[in-house]
């Protein structure tokens, strides 16, 4: 399909009601409100219609990512400049994938961390009070507090 076909198609549906406008050839023959709604609603006939139209290069990595179809979360604002929408999009689903995973790791080793804790306090509830005793041992300055706060002799 060529462009003037998928700008056509573009302009009936999401402009209904304006009279639809020639093909652009740069950004500013198209509204505010028109350039928003194709990048959201059609990247790729952003991208095929004002791709290097606004005469920013990409830097040399970026153009070199891109290139060999391992583009970064961090190069949406490069690609975007450059006219490219459609592989700016999709670098901000990468970083936004990316957020989730790191999300999902957190929350599941924050879940692992709870059970185990909550293990060990069940497992110590059973022990008798002897046990518990002997598994945490007061230290000779801990047994010498107590005996002041609470009374006796202290013997050192």
């Amino acid at each position: 399909m060529s462009n003037e076909v998928a700008f056509a198609n573009w302009w009936e549906k999401e402009m209904k009601g304006i009279p639809c406008p020639p093909v652009p050839r740069s950004l500013s023959e198209l509204t505010m409100t028109a350039q928003m709604a194709m990048q959201a609603t059609h990247p790729q006939l952003y991208t095929a219609l004002f791709a290097g139209s606004n005469q920013v290069r990409l830097p040399a990595d970026v153009s070199v990512r891109l290139n060999s179809g391992q583009l970064q979360p961090g190069d949406a604002a490069a690609l975007r400049a450059s006219g490219l929408e459609e592989q700016a999009q999709y670098c901000e689903r990468l970083q936004q994938l990316q957020t989730d995973q790191r999300i999902a790791d957190q929350t599941l080793a924050s879940r692992q961390n709870f059970e185990e804790s909550r293990a060990r306090n069940a497992a110590f509830c059973e022990q008798s009070l002897l046990a518990r005793m002997l598994n945490n041992p007061l230290t000779p300055d801990q047994i010498a507090a107590n005996r002041r706060r609470y009374g006796g002799a202290v013997q050192e």
